[in-house]
């Protein structure tokens, strides 16, 4: 529903991730951050024109 309203408001749905992560699964947690930091600098900063455009 969240990557849906994303795309309605002109965001890539790419931006959004839900990761389940256990207080006791501190590996797990380093690489959900670390892939989500990975996609948004391949996706690069919202423009915010196009954006309000849509």
């Amino acid at each position: 529903m969240v990557s849906e309203l994303l795309e309605d408001f002109g965001y890539d749905s790419d931006r959004f991730k839900i990761a389940w992560v256990s207080s006791a699964e501190p590996d797990k947690f380093v690489a959900a951050v670390s892939d989500m930091t990975k996609r948004i600098k391949q996706l690069g900063p919202i423009n915010s024109q196009s954006v309000e455009a849509a």
